[in-house]
């Protein structure tokens, strides 16, 4: 191979260089210019993952507020406590009932009247609950005193335990006839009460009185 031939073998290897690299460079270019789509997609659901997260931080700032039992005694509306102890005041309630009537709507008065009944509807179930698992616990406590007694047959032992048992039925007993007390209060408040917003045209279906038995309603 002369010299002639050899510089046309060069300068044929240069352009072939040269087209392969400009080949490469037009692939790169293609593959960065579908990558920009997915980059942006990216972006927008991280965007919306951020937007999802503050508004769930800003719906937790605003939940509303749990009322306690302090909160609850603490409520003061238009119609006046239940007496718990001493005289009871269903007229004096009944009465208020009568005044707001008078210069509010019907919706008003059932509203008013709704929130002072659950009010005290709650109060009268934690006292039925109340008695009811005390009774089942103690009932419990008695009869497995009972059977670890006969099977020590140890007499001292088995004298100390019947005779905390008897303390302890003793306590029950009188928490039991305070939740009577709350119970037998609230349940003849709210008869009373009933009657008398029926007598005057005012009959709401869920004003219900609660049983002892935690179950029924009249």
């Amino acid at each position: 191979m002369d010299l002639s031939d050899r510089r046309i073998l060069i300068q044929y290897r240069l352009i072939l260089c040269i087209l392969l690299l400009a080949l490469a460079a037009a692939a790169q270019n293609t593959g960065s210019s579908n990558q920009a789509p997915d980059e942006k997609k990216t972006a927008v659901a991280e965007d919306s993952v951020a937007a999802a997260a503050r508004s769930s931080k800003n719906q937790k700032a605003h939940a509303k507020k749990v009322f306690s039992d302090e909160d609850m005694e603490a409520w003061s509306g238009p119609l006046p406590r239940l007496k718990m102890e001493g005289t009871e005041n269903a007229d004096e309630i009944i009465a208020a009932i009568n005044t707001y009537r008078a210069k509010h709507t019907a919706e008003q008065t059932e509203r008013v009247v709704r929130i002072w009944y659950e009010r005290y509807d709650e109060i009268l179930t934690a006292a039925i609950q109340n008695n009811i698992e005390t009774r089942v616990l103690r009932d419990a406590n008695t009869s497995n005193g009972y059977e670890l007694c006969m099977e020590s047959r140890d007499y001292q032992q088995c004298n100390n335990r019947q005779m905390a048992e008897q303390r302890g039925a003793r306590n029950d007993q009188i928490q039991i006839a305070k939740n009577f007390n709350v119970e037998s209060r609230i349940q003849q408040a709210f008869m009373r009460i009933r009657n008398a917003l029926m007598m005057c045209n005012l009959r709401y279906e869920w004003f219900k009185v609660r049983t002892t038995n935690g179950v029924d309603k009249f």
